[in-house]
């Protein structure tokens, strides 16, 4: 088994260096049924632009997103609608050997009713790998993107307007495959911004105290003994460095700790692909009153494919979350997730989803009763893509979300409904 499908199956070094956040706000906000380039009908795929070697792939998305509850509150919803802009470019190499694929991308969002909540998401991507022999290659990456937090996001204090922040990042690694044997190591790097946001009464929300270098190298290794099973180990240590010695709170958050996984990646009957891990991760704090988050972790995920015009995809993960909350130190999020696909025609298709988040809090001893220990987090949606040809599509969604929580801000529901046309080249 290639060392590159072990490390799409855990998945680890991302979650321990980028938060929830940023994934939420890349990935979650366009809206549910809009599907990557990838998944469009064989005679609906863009074909591109060719510069020199290179394949390049321009769009741009416009949508129109109602909510129900702007601001994710349990009572008083207020309801708004958000048109979004969102131009991208996608460059991939054609080389024979070696790669290269570097993609830019913006989501530019602007409130009917609620203008102060108006916000510009930017992303910067580059990837690659440099092939050293037939079984053997480095790959490499780097990213920039400028975000902001969502009002969802109930481990740190929001403002009037939103959080903005910049991220920055880099990884190398390299691979080999030894017959049936394959190592690997890396390295990853991320850098966090934030800006200074404003309350509701006016004060600054300094949030110079988050901003934060994380440090995470890992070693992998696996081994087929059959042709549809392999085994596979990885081991990850990390550090998180916060620029200020104390936060808010007065906890000094810098700390440091390790992922040790090991399980299995199989495959049956042809049309079920699928893994399962079990692992132990540890973090620990420079402040004593911060407790160590740690404990046992599983994960997994099937592939199943029953016919050509069905695909589904379910995944469930244990990861240690970090938090400015002045209560805890971190929390532990089991994920559990499944996405279902299928295709009514040749140009029009159906996909839902349906997730489910628990996140437990590891509170200090001096915290109070009511300090937040627990969240709970639903999810589900249905949308529909109509492929127009291979420059134009259409897509609706509605998405629902529920958060419980012992907190005593309480939690919210909320329904989007998103109206989106793509264009493509």
């Amino acid at each position: 088994m290639k060392l590159g499908k072990i490390k799409k199956v855990l998945g680890l070094v991302a979650c321990l260096l980028l938060p929830t956040s940023v994934y939420a706000q890349r990935y979650d906000n366009p809206g549910l049924g809009q599907k990557p380039v990838v998944a469009h009908p064989q005679d609906y795929k863009p074909l591109g632009i060719r510069a020199g070697s290179f394949m390049l792939h321009p769009g741009i998305q416009l949508a129109a997103e109602f909510t129900d509850n702007a601001f994710y509150t349990r009572e008083n919803k207020q309801s708004d609608t958000i048109y979004h802009i969102r131009p991208y470019i996608n460059a991939q190499s054609t080389w024979s050997r070696h790669s290269l694929s570097i993609s830019l991308a913006a989501d530019i969002a602007r409130h009917h009713k609620y203008d102060f909540r108006n916000y510009e998401d930017y992303f910067l991507t580059v990837s690659g790998r440099v092939d050293v022999k037939n079984r053997s290659a480095f790959s490499y990456g780097a990213q920039f993107m400028r975000l902001h937090e969502g009002l969802d996001n109930r481990d740190s204090e929001q403002g009037f307007e939103p959080t903005t922040y910049d991220l920055y990042g880099a990884n190398i690694g390299y691979d080999h495959t030894f017959n049936r044997l394959s190592l690997g190591a890396d390295i990853r790097w991320a850098r966090m911004n934030f800006d200074n946001a404003r309350a509701l009464d006016g004060d600054v929300i300094d949030n110079q105290d988050r901003d934060r270098d994380m440090l995470a190298w890992s070693a992998d290794a696996g081994y087929q003994f059959k042709a549809d099973m392999a085994a596979f180990a990885r081991y990850t240590g990390y550090k998180t460095n916060y620029d200020q010695e104390l936060d808010r709170n007065g906890y000094a958050r810098t700390g440091n700790g390790y992922s040790l996984d090991g399980g299995m990646r199989f495959t049956l009957t042809g049309k079920l692909n699928g893994d399962v891990y079990v692992g132990y991760r540890e973090r620990s704090y420079d402040s004593p009153e911060l407790p160590d988050t740690s404990g046992w972790g599983f994960g997994g995920g099937l592939a199943w494919t029953p016919t050509y015009l069905t695909s589904v995809y379910g995944r469930f993960d244990s990861t240690i979350q970090e938090t400015t909350d002045a209560n805890s130190s971190g929390y532990l999020r089991n994920l559990y997730s499944v996405r279902v696909d299928h295709e009514l025609t040749r140009f029009l298709q159906i996909n839902g989803i349906a997730s489910y988040s628990n996140n437990d809090y590891q509170l200090i001893d001096s915290a109070p009763d009511d300090a937040r220990s627990w969240d709970k987090i639903y999810r589900a949606g249905l949308g529909l893509t109509w492929f127009i040809n291979r420059h134009l599509f259409l897509n609706a969604s509605y998405d629902w979300s529920k958060l419980t929580t012992d907190a005593p801000e309480g939690g919210y529901t909320v329904n989007r409904v998103w109206l989106t046309l793509g264009i493509e080249r």
